[in-house]
């Protein structure tokens, strides 16, 4: 009988250990997740995918005859997922995309040779009376 009672103290006293370590994880996990919201939150990870606007002659003569909008972005983005990102983060309504991927331009520093990065280019054209403000 009082073997039966020690290990029922003893199960117990692992219990609250055990509940107060989860506690305590859980008091670290929200802190960290406080940074993360804070540091990485959507639409900082967001502007992470447009990577810049393309400023050449022929977006510029787009731009003004059709409203269309030239960038570079990441190479894993599928065309819903660009429109989506455009309209939320510009908060401009998109009528068309057009997307392509430029051949890899060939680099070479002294000896070593290899390629500049990959990306996706696309052209966005927007709804009548509405632009995009690069500032």
């Amino acid at each position: 009988m009082n073997t039966n009672k020690v290990k029922k103290i003893f199960f117990l006293n692992i219990f609250v250990k055990k509940s107060n370590m989860t506690t305590e994880k859980n008091v670290k996990l929200e802190n960290w997740e406080n940074v993360l919201n804070a540091n990485f939150s959507a639409p900082t990870m967001s502007f992470d995918l447009i990577k810049y606007p393309v400023i050449t002659e022929k977006s510029y003569i787009s731009l003004f005859k059709n409203r269309q909008y030239t960038f570079d972005v990441d190479m894993r983005l599928t065309k819903p997922q660009i429109k989506k990102l455009f309209e939320k983060l510009l908060n401009v309504n998109i009528i068309s995309i057009n997307t392509h991927i430029p051949p890899r331009k060939k680099q070479r520093v002294g000896v070593t040779k290899g390629y500049r990065p990959q990306y996706k280019r696309v052209i966005v054209t927007l709804q009548e009376g509405q632009s995009i403000n690069f500032n």
